[in-house]
């Protein structure tokens, strides 16, 4: 595998795991928000959940530029 293939490869994994992490973090995030309504979440987690849903959306639109 030539240094350009590899690249590629490298690039193609990088953008799905960053789409899984954007998936996962909206799924924590919807499920946090459905327990607060109950009380079985508290406003931080939400706000930490949040938070991670921001860091996976800048990361995955980091790798996509790289793409």
């Amino acid at each position: 595998m030539d240094n350009e293939t590899l690249h590629e490869t490298t690039l193609e994994h990088a953008l799905d795991v960053a789409k899984a992490n954007h998936k996962e973090a909206i799924r924590l995030l919807d499920q946090a928000r459905g327990s607060r309504a109950s009380g079985d979440v508290g406003d931080d987690r939400v706000r930490q959940l949040e938070g991670l849903l921001q860091v996976a959306e800048e990361d995955l639109r980091r790798v996509a530029r790289e793409q």
